[in-house]
This record gives C-alpha cells, sequence and structure tokens, in this order.
C-alpha cells in the first residue's frame, strides 16, 4: 500500500532582492570633498527603507494569495497510474502560475519532483523518473501531478505548491534553481498503493 498526500503553499521568490539588497548605494558626499563619493549604505538604506519594504510587500506576493485544494487522499494498485490534483481558488488562473510538486516519504525531508507550466516549460528535479509528470486543465483551473507505474517506494506525502511566472525567470537569472519546500500549513494528499 502506498500513500501520498500533496498540498499547496506560495513562495516568495528572494533571489533578485538579495541581489539588489547586497549592493551598497551612493551616499550624500562629505563636507568640502569635490567628485569624491563615499559609500554610505547605512544611510541611504534607512532612507528608502518605506519605499523598499512597499516594493518588497509588492514583489514578495503580499497581496491575495491562491489557495490550493486537494483530496485529503488518494490509493492505488502497484504498477497502476494515479493522478494528484492541485485546484487553485477561483480568484487566481492556474494558467499564469507554475505548480511545484514535492514528495515526502517517512522520516525523510521534502524532495522537489517537478515545476510545470505548461508542456514547453517544465522541469523535472535532479533524478526523478520521467514517469512523474505535471499537466494542467485549465477549465478546473487545477494543476495535476502524474505518477506512472506506481512503486512501492512512492508511498509518501506529495504537497504543491504555486508560483508567479516572473519568479522563475528572476531564479534563472539569479541563483535559485529549485524553490524552496512548502512549509507545514500546505494542504495534503495521501496516495495508497494497495
Amino acid at each position: 500500500m502506498v500513500v501520498a498526500r500533496s498540498g499547496g503553499v506560495m513562495a516568495p521568490p528572494l533571489g533578485g532582492w538579495r541581489r539588489m539588497l547586497a549592493q551598497p548605494l551612493e551616499g550624500p558626499r562629505s563636507p568640502g570633498s569635490i567628485g569624491s563619493a563615499r559609500q554610505s549604505t547605512a544611510v541611504c538604506t534607512m532612507s528608502w527603507a518605506p519605499v523598499l519594504l512597499v516594493l518588497l510587500a509588492h514583489r514578495a506576493g503580499c497581496g491575495p494569495q491562491p489557495v490550493l485544494n486537494q483530496p485529503p487522499s488518494v490509493s492505488s494498485s502497484l504498477g497502476s497510474t494515479v493522478r494528484l490534483a492541485c485546484t487553485l481558488s477561483s480568484d487566481h488562473d492556474v494558467s499564469l502560475y507554475s505548480i511545484y510538486w514535492y514528495q515526502q516519504r517517512p522520516g525523510h525531508p521534502p524532495r522537489f519532483l517537478l515545476r510545470y507550466f505548461s508542456h514547453s516549460d517544465k522541469s523535472q528535479g535532479p533524478r526523478i523518473p520521467p514517469r512523474f509528470s505535471g499537466s494542467k486543465d485549465l477549465a478546473k483551473n487545477t494543476g495535476y501531478l502524474s505518477i506512472s507505474e506506481l512503486q512501492p517506494e512512492d508511498e509518501a506525502v506529495y504537497f504543491c505548491a504555486v508560483g508567479a511566472q516572473g519568479w522563475e525567470r528572476e531564479r534563472e537569472r539569479g541563483a535559485e534553481k529549485e524553490p524552496a519546500a512548502p512549509g507545514p500549513q500546505a494542504p495534503q494528499d495521501t496516495l495508497s498503493l494497495n
């Protein structure tokens, strides 16, 4: 019997902001100096703090967040194919989001499986076999994880998460290749293999 759960959460992208915040800003020139500028990170950071906080709040997605709904558990037989669903709330459009899937086996940390935006824009996690695949149904506002040829080691908790499409481009330019695993508040689906 294999058990799998899936859940969802939206994680903010921080890669681009880390680079921007690490760069010192040019501060005011000292009295009597001509043409030379000293670095005054503290002064400029303090004066820009309210603007920066507003920008960070907007960029990090502090507005309405998608709510993800998933069935609590799914059971299937070894060797068969199962499809786990991750449905976004009706006030968000799944076509604008990448769906991330994670697997957590008992006693192990969550493992990134895949990211799916479209048939031509998707990525598989390291050493994840092609029997794990993603898809979307735009009419149902739902992302799916399909697992074919179910094996005993597929018994796990499966989580889904969403990210706005622009975040992936920022991560590719930045450094983050794999998004952080969703937190414990994420809804979960359980996959059971008989």
